[in-house]
Parts: structure tokens; C-alpha cells; sequence
């Protein structure tokens, strides 16, 4: 009865006009600006680490825009049904998807896209899948289970395919196998065991090794994948990958693993400093710390 009761509301959601529906889910935003005093605290000492010379205002603005472009995130993510071969050529401009086939079908290389939550990144899965091929992503369950059945009949509208996080090393190689590209964010903090202390920004940051091992593993390319929201037409995107990161693969893996997880938090901090009111500031991305150091959201708890 209740994902029946979802399902009819998604469906109300999806006949309302974009522009309108993005109106409402960006007021919803602002409001939870308004009270969410936590997270606006946790975007505050981010931006701080990151930017120590930005000045306080600039440092409220980008934080007011992130909860108002999740709104806008929110209402584009609802309308992707919508979203047809047409929509995509008027709202989406594609750079650099040359290098992603020059490692899947001229090089033969297996292909992952390292990317992270960052524009409308839901966004970026959909452009690729439609425009190119069908692509794979790892994602970390909701935990609704009715949302997430929803969630990911969404993300695998245009023949996509989600790979939930608790069985995605072998679920990726196989994968990878059959020359499908392999989208993995990298973005968040982890546990000392499942990651590398490596620069981002200031500071070192715990960051997932997982992506630099399944490359050395699996000889693959590591493309940067970004998707930015035009700043002046908020429904307009440039999705734009890179060339692969440099890897050496015969160099020793405990040397080499370290270089490519630095080198992808090198291409993350490069499109977050180019448009740093894309980012999503309000994860302590900088929680996990070596022995012996402070915490740095103490005051955010």
C-alpha cells in the first residue's frame, strides 16, 4: 500500500512542469536551509578547509545555493522519464567522451569514470547511458527499501545498471569484462581500513582505494566524469570527461595504489575549485583522522 501511495504521488510529481516543480522542491530546500543548522555547520568548517582564504559571505552563499540546487537536483531526478533523446540534446552538451571510447573500443581497455557528488550527478549516469551506451555505477543502498526500488528504476531508466555496494568488487570486474564502463564515486569518507590518507584540498583525507586497485587489477582506465550545471540556465549541463589518469600498472601495487587515489582527488579538487557551489558540501569529508589528531566537526556535533 505505501509504495503504491509513492508510486501515485511520483506520478503527480512527474505531470507537473519542471520549471514549476523545481520551483517547490527548491522552496522545500530553502526551508531546510533555514533549520538545518547541523549541516550548515558541517558545509561551513568543509569550506573552511578547503578555502581558508573565502571570505564569510561568499562561504553563506555557496551553502544557501547547495540546498537550493538539491532542490533543482531533486525535481530533475523526478522528471527523467521525461527526459527523451530531444530534452537531452537541448539541455545537455557532452565534452571528452572520445577518451572513454578511445580506452573501451580503440585501446581495448577495460574503462571505470571516477566522479563524485558532484552537479546533478545522477544526471551524468542518464546523459551517458542515452548518448552513448549503457553504463554501470556502484550505489549505496537506501535505506527504504520502497525508495530504493523506486530510486533505481529511475537510475536504470535507459538501460543502466546499478551495482549495490556490498557486492560490488566482483559484480565491477565482471562488468568490466564485458568493455562496460564502471561509475564509482570517491568523494566520501572512510574508515582507516578501507581507504589511503592522501592530499584533497589543505588536508589529507581517508579516500577509498578501492577504484586505484581495481585499475591496477584489472589494467583499466580511470576517466574523470563531471557533470556542471550551467550557472546562468539552471537546467542546462556540460558533462565532461577527462582523459585517463596516469597509471603505471607493472609499478609495485603498494606504491602505485597511493599515486592513482592521489591523482583522482587531484581531478575532484580541480572541478570543485572551478565551481565550488556544485559540490555537496554537507558530508564530513575530512571526519576520519590519523591517530592522535583532533576532530575536526567537534563543534558540528
Amino acid at each position: 500500500m505505501k509504495e503504491r501511495l509513492a508510486r501515485i504521488l511520483l506520478r503527480l510529481l512527474e505531470a507537473v512542469p519542471l520549471a514549476w516543480l523545481a520551483v517547490f522542491c527548491e522552496g522545500v530546500m530553502s526551508l531546510v536551509w533555514a533549520i538545518d543548522r547541523k549541516h550548515r555547520r558541517i558545509a561551513r568548517i568543509n569550506l573552511r578547509i578547503a578555502f581558508p582564504e573565502m571570505g564569510e559571505e561568499e562561504v553563506r552563499r555557496i551553502i544557501r545555493r547547495c540546498y537550493q540546487r538539491m532542490g533543482t537536483s531533486a525535481a530533475e531526478f523526478i522528471h527523467i522519464p521525461k527526459m527523451d533523446d530531444r530534452y537531452i540534446r537541448e539541455h545537455f552538451r557532452v565534452e571528452g567522451a572520445e577518451h572513454v571510447r578511445e580506452s573501451l573500443d580503440r585501446r581495448g581497455l577495460p574503462a571505470m569514470a571516477m566522479t563524485g557528488h558532484f552537479g546533478n550527478w545522477e544526471l551524468l549516469s542518464h546523459v551517458f547511458g542515452s548518448v552513448i551506451a549503457p553504463a554501470a555505477f556502484i550505489v549505496r543502498p537506501l535505506k527504504s527499501p520502497i525508495l530504493d526500488r523506486i530510486v533505481t528504476e529511475r537510475r536504470e531508466w535507459v538501460g543502466n545498471t546499478v551495482i549495490r555496494k556490498e557486492d560490488s568488487a566482483k559484480e565491477v570486474m565482471k562488468v568490466l569484462r564485458r568493455n562496460t564502463l564502471v561509475g564509482i564515486l570517491i568523494d566520501q569518507n572512510v574508515d582507516r581500513h578501507k581507504g589511503i590518507l592522501v592530499d584533497f584540498f589543505t588536508r589529507k583525507a581517508y579516500t577509498t582505494f578501492g577504484i586505484a586497485r581495481l585499475a591496477m587489477a584489472m589494467r583499466a582506465a580511470v576517466h574523470p566524469a563531471f557533470i556542471f550545471r550551467d550557472p546562468s540556465r539552471k537546467f542546462h549541463h556540460v558533462v565532461r570527461f577527462g582523459p585517463p589518469v596516469a597509471i603505471d600498472y607493472d609499478a609495485p601495487r603498494e606504491e602505485e595504489v597511493p599515486r592513482v587515489t592521489r591523482r583522482c582527488n587531484e581531478e575532484l579538487e580541480k572541478a570543485i575549485r572551478e565551481a565550488p557551489d556544485q559540490w555537496m558540501w554537507f558530508h564530513r569529508r575530512w571526519k576520519t583522522r590519523p591517530e592522535g589528531e583532533p576532530d575536526l566537526y567537534k563543534e558540528a556535533h
